[in-house]
């Protein structure tokens, strides 16, 4: 078996005699895909993925079987025009097998109850999503490699679960641009700081519906409760209590407009003289 290879073993619920649903079906692949993603991402350090898998092998027995192969897009046939995309992906060569590897020692490695090398919440999350459809409509799922397998099951759920640790809850608020709000089942928006973590998931009360659908595409501060998790510097969610709209940088003042409307500020001193003051806490 070739090391970028990666089966998946799927069994169904026994009320429909082990055979899997074809939305379980989809949802576990997904989640698989959104791991394998993830593991790159760890190996690389770049969100852009140069490593793509397809289905080289499908059976319906006992289990269910899915055999995918890692394939790098980094090696081009000299046809294709050379883009910015394309010459980025030359540069960073072949990560299908080290992304598989990786993406197996990980599970490995939860199985025992260790926390990946590297792995931040976003992956941690991916590999626990492994683990959304148990108990539902499959009863049991195995991701095997060239030498061996891993079980996904509510064992490996509970390691996750203690290496991710609960939630550290602190009031605060953060600032950000909002985007892709949910509303189906669910009140969620994600909003991208300038600084820190990519993204921040904020949960809100309906009362606030109108307020987040009116602060699309446009920065807000968002107060409420911080959600941390031990392995971050930074929130991951907030509970969000209020959100204001910030008025567009475009409108905001300039240091330059600081002579009109504060023309004694800098009480004589020179401009590099009054930054220095402030930088050093003196002006505050």
């Amino acid at each position: 078996m070739a090391d970028n290879r990666v089966i998946i073993e799927l069994i169904g619920a026994l009320e429909d005699g082990g055979n899997v649903r074809l939305g379980a079906f989809i949802a576990q692949l997904e989640a698989v895909k959104s791991a394998l993603k993830q593991t790159e991402r760890l190996v690389t350090g770049d969100e852009e993925s140069t490593v793509y898998y397809r289905v080289v092998d499908l059976r319906h027995s006992s289990p269910a079987t899915v055999v995918l192969e890692a394939v790098s897009s980094a090696v081009q046939d000299g046809i294709a025009p050379l883009t910015p995309r394309r010459i980025r992906q030359r540069a960073t060569g072949d990560n299908s097998n080290a992304t598989v590897s990786r993406f197996f020692n990980s599970l490995k490695q939860i199985r025992r109850k260790e926390a990946p090398p590297r792995a931040d919440l976003q992956a941690l999350e991916s590999y626990r999503n492994l683990t959304s459809a148990l108990g539902k409509t499959i009863s049991g799922v195995r991701i095997i490699n060239t030498h061996e397998s891993v079980q996904i099951d509510d064992d490996f759920r509970n390691a996750i679960d203690d290496i991710i640790g609960p939630d550290e809850l602190v009031a605060g608020s953060v600032i950000g641009m909002l985007e892709r709000v949910n509303l189906h089942n669910t009140a969620r928006f994600d909003i991208f700081p300038t600084i820190g973590p990519r993204q921040i998931a904020c949960d809100f009360k309906a009362s606030l519906r109108n307020a987040v659908i009116a602060a699309l595409d446009r920065y807000v501060s968002v107060r409420g409760t911080l959600r941390y998790k031990r392995l971050e510097d930074f929130p991951y969610a907030i509970n969000a209590d209020d959100i204001e709209v910030l008025p567009p940088s475009e409108d905001l003042p300039s240091v330059f407009d600081l002579r009109g409307m504060a023309p004694d500020i800098a009480a004589g001193r020179t401009a590099e003289e009054f930054l220095r003051g402030i930088r050093d806490g003196e002006n505050w």
